[in-house]
């Protein structure tokens, strides 16, 4: 199969496969994105849940410890909750930001800025009630604070500062949407490449080749269109072109042997023309030419005065009658039905030469045997024709007939060295190339329109053997 050439647009079976995984990744990186944010919002739903109670329960228990005093105690109970899912740090900070109790012991003591609650501890000292909200870290961890205000009489606020680490369950979520988009971009590359691979091998390709037998059939280099296997549209389509060839083939073939049949009732007719006149008036014009010869013989002895008019009548006669002879030779050459083509084409070149003044020469480097009368009398009418022109259109100084039988082809070639084939006529030819562009057709032959290496015009008519 020739390489596809890639247009613009491309061909519908890339364009439709190409437009449908474009809108199917389109569409499967929004559901990514939509996915992803259902995630991560219940994510942090889920954890400020916990979160929420979490910090409910440890508030009663803070605010117990604190009441007694009992900073050790309070360690020891933020410390039983470090296990908690999520649970990243659980810290008491006093009005200054210092942390008074943990879940980690190396944070005690130290400024609650310097510890993972730092972003806890700035949105506490903006606000006075509890607070619940998601942050980034620099780290690039994603966390759930949560704040919870102490109130003890007497005493400066304090808070419950509670940290929620949630980086792995949003890198899940992250690695669950990936992996969705991927499997989903899969799928769809996967039935894109199915349909390109249908609509090209099943459709497309085939289609081409169809396209291509119907070009062939219609330059002529087919007899037939190919058969399209399957029993979708396009089998039923080159089914309906095989009939149709069939049908056209036979047409062609009636319309063939028709042209043929009227061509032969035509050089029939011209045939019985052309000996009525050379048989018929002919020989009366022949027996009265005689009369009048004998009546000028007759006038010079008795009557010289007259015998100048008979003299007269029987030139113009014998005028007639020469062109008589050359009007039944054209349309009956007698060496053509007598002698053969090759006798018939001489005879014409000779013709050429003594009518016109310019010399035609006929070449036959070997006797031409097998070939029938309806194919001789064509091959004669396109010389005579070729001929003509040469001799009307083209200012030809010298001609040449070429018979000449080359393995499986009959050649017939008449070249001239004229002013060659006028522009207007180049394209489609005058009516003259027209009928011997027929007459090659009626035989089965290829008739070509060109100019020989010294320049001029030449006609050739290449006929296969078997015809």
């Amino acid at each position: 199969m020739a390489p596809t050439q890639v247009t613009f647009p491309p061909p519908l079976r890339f364009l439709i496969p190409a437009l449908l995984l474009a809108l199917g990744l389109v569409a499967a990186w929004l559901d990514y994105e939509l996915d992803l944010a259902h995630d991560l919002e219940r994510i942090f739903t889920d954890v400020t849940t916990q979160a929420e109670a979490t910090g409910t329960r440890l508030s009663k228990v803070t605010w117990q410890h604190l009441e007694k005093g009992e900073i050790q105690a309070l360690n020891d109970s933020l410390s039983d909750w470090k296990h908690e899912p999520w649970l990243r740090m659980a810290a008491v900070v006093d009005d200054q930001g210092k942390v008074l109790a943990s879940s980690s012991s190396q944070w005690v003591g130290r400024s609650a800025e310097a510890t993972p609650a730092a972003t806890a501890w700035k949105r506490a000292k903006q606000n006075s009630g509890k607070i619940m909200e998601s942050a980034t870290l620099e780290d690039g961890d994603f966390i759930v604070l949560a704040a919870f205000p102490i109130e003890l009489a007497g005493q400066p606020r304090k808070w419950l500062l509670l940290v929620y680490d949630r980086a792995h369950a949003v890198a899940s979520a992250h690695q669950d949407a990936r992996q969705r988009i991927f499997w989903t971009a899969s799928v769809l590359a996967f039935m894109c490449l199915c349909l390109w691979a249908t609509l090209h091998f099943g459709i497309a390709a085939r289609l081409e080749r169809l396209a291509r037998s119907v070009r062939a059939f219609g330059e002529g280099r087919a007899i037939s269109i190919e058969a399209m296997k399957g029993g979708d549209e396009v089998h039923e389509l080159s089914q309906a072109f095989r009939k149709m060839t069939r049908q056209l083939a036979d047409r062609e073939r009636e319309r063939t042997e028709l042209e043929r049949a009227v061509i032969d009732s035509a050089e029939n007719e011209r045939r019985r023309i052309g000996h009525e006149l050379h048989d018929g008036i002919g020989q009366q014009l022949t027996a009265v030419l005689m009369s009048i010869n004998g009546l000028h013989d007759e006038l010079q002895a008795k009557a010289p005065a007259y015998a100048e008019h008979a003299e007269h009548a029987g030139q113009s006669l014998r005028e007639a009658l020469a062109e008589v002879r050359a009007l039944s030779h054209g349309l009956a050459p007698v060496p053509l039905w007598d002698q053969g083509l090759e006798h018939a084409l001489q005879a014409l070149a000779d013709l050429t030469t003594r009518s016109s003044g310019v010399r035609c020469v006929f070449e036959c480097p070997a006797p031409i045997t097998e070939i029938g009368e309806s194919t001789a009398c064509n091959l004669y009418r396109i010389a005579q024709e070729a001929v003509n022109n040469a001799l009307k259109h083209a200012d030809a100084g010298d001609i040449r007939i070429g018979l000449e039988q080359r393995e499986q082809c009959l050649m017939l070639e008449i070249d001239d060295d004229g002013c060659g084939l006028p522009e207007e006529k180049a394209g489609s030819g005058g009516i003259g190339f027209r009928i011997m562009q027929h007459r090659a057709e009626v035989m089965g032959a290829r008739l070509e329109r060109g100019a020989p290496p010294a320049g001029g015009t030449r006609i050739a008519a290449y006929i296969p053997i078997s015809s």
